[in-house]
């Protein structure tokens, strides 16, 4: 269960972070190269990029708990075999 649910929480802060992201690319491109006046203020666009960034690592931190979870050799966490832990030390 909690690794769907970490899953689902990497998945989701992943695509707000991107949306939100884009809102504020598209707040740049349109007050730069396209001379229109930007909807958002300065403080709303450090704000709407602070707001990405902590999606992305809220996203970013699911993940990396999700991964560590499950290794690909299909043991849970991050133990080593008994004979990888007899070769390192």
């Amino acid at each position: 269960m909690a690794l769907h649910s970490a899953r689902s929480v990497g998945n989701v802060s992943l695509g707000l972070s991107l949306l939100v992201f884009c809102v504020f690319f598209v707040n740049v491109l349109l007050g730069g190269p396209l001379g229109r006046k930007p909807w958002m203020s300065d403080v709303a666009e450090m704000l709407t990029l602070f707001l990405a960034v902590i999606f992305f690592v809220a996203g970013t931190l699911a993940r990396e708990a999700q991964a560590s979870w499950t290794s690909p050799d299909g043991q849970s966490g991050n133990a080593k075999p008994e004979e990888d832990r007899q070769q390192t030390t």
